[in-house]
């Protein structure tokens, strides 16, 4: 009887070694995005119920103030389609109780939010905290600015992407 169990423990050595992988759920910090809501805000879902997040660091016109507001939206849903996972980063809540993040698409390293910025449908945010790279934020502004894209295209008294 103990050879048959040794025997038997013996043979099972090898399947004991190795770890059984399933496919793992991503982490808490992913995300899979519901909808955009304007140009800077978006609602998200882990699993369960979809919150909303607001894009730290940048500041865009509301859907209120027109076709600024109407094009920085639009701008945010060509990079964050229904359904795409990506990733939270830099993660506070904000004294409204909205979380705010730094948004990370799949398989991509610069931020859905400073890509907003570089596009010329946002400004880095005056009051910022320390979440994000200030100096990227405004290299991408002044770029937008000097470059006429985007909001800034518009005639100066009409942009309501100005501080």
């Amino acid at each position: 009887m103990k050879c048959a169990f040794l025997g038997l423990f013996v043979m099972c050595l090898p399947i004991v070694g190795k770890t059984v992988r399933a496919i793992p759920p991503p982490p808490p910090d992913d995300v899979r995005i519901v909808k955009v809501i304007d140009g800077n805000t978006i609602v998200v879902t882990p699993y369960g119920d979809p919150f909303q997040v607001r894009l730290a660091c940048i500041h865009s016109p509301q859907l209120h103030q027109g076709t600024a507001g109407l094009a920085a939206k639009a701008a945010l849903e060509s990079l964050l389609q229904p359904g795409a996972w990506v990733t939270l980063a830099t993660r506070r809540m904000a004294a409204d109780g909205v979380e705010l993040a730094e948004i990370i698409a799949a398989g991509t390293t610069v931020s859905i939010n400073l890509r907003q910025v570089q596009a010329g449908m946002a400004l880095m945010e005056r009051n910022a905290s320390s979440l994000c790279s200030k100096h990227s934020y405004r290299e991408a502004e002044l770029s937008a600015k000097t470059r006429k894209l985007g909001l800034w295209s518009q005639p100066a008294g009409t942009n309501q992407l100005r501080p």
